[in-house]
């Protein structure tokens, strides 16, 4: 541990913020230390939001099938412009999902549905009333949303109120606990 983490303490722990962070390089962006990174983080950050929320009609889906068409294309006419040139192809990897990580994805979705389907269960035969009531009172509150709003709209809202506490969670409040924490 360095001088300059020894009086940086995060209520009295025995590691620093830094070392309570991981230590290595996503710990040195979340807390300022490799400006440069942080900074271009911050700017995707807020680019993407200017780009999804202020921008009308521009989804992730239309801007992910774009890119993925753009890089497409770029390809295709590299692997043309190549066969013409007698030079070697753009090197491209092989992107294969094994048979055992898909075994194990299915099975935890099947876990996840499983347990909703033997939550409804209970619900249905009257054996738990404590989760029967909390799920009318979301399902309700949802309902009541729903007459307010659209879904797009509370998606976006969702989304925005989201990302903005995660920004300012992670990647700004390190900052300041290490900053104040010295005084």
């Amino acid at each position: 541990m360095d001088a300059s983490d020894q009086g940086c303490r995060l209520l009295g722990a025995q590691r620093s913020l830094h070392g309570l962070l991981g230590g290595g390089a996503v710990a040195d962006v979340l807390l300022w230390r490799r400006k440069e990174v942080a900074g271009w983080s911050l700017s995707a950050v807020a680019a993407s939001w200017v780009l999804f929320y202020c921008m009308p009609g521009y989804t992730l889906l239309s801007f992910v099938s774009s890119v993925l068409m753009i890089v497409l294309a770029v390809l295709f006419v590299w692997a043309k412009a190549a066969r013409l040139l007698n030079r070697p192809p753009p090197p491209v990897p092989l992107i294969k999902i094994s048979e055992d990580s898909m075994s194990n994805a299915a099975a935890a979705v099947g876990d996840i549905l499983n347990k909703t389907l033997q939550g409804f269960e209970n619900i249905a035969q009257g054996k738990d009333s404590s989760l029967f009531y909390k799920m009318a009172s979301v399902l309700l509150l949802i309902s009541v949303v729903g007459h307010v709003t659209d879904l797009l709209t509370l998606v976006y809202a969702c989304k925005f109120f989201y990302c903005f506490s995660i920004l300012t969670n992670y990647h700004c409040l390190p900052v300041a606990i290490a900053t104040y924490s010295r005084m």
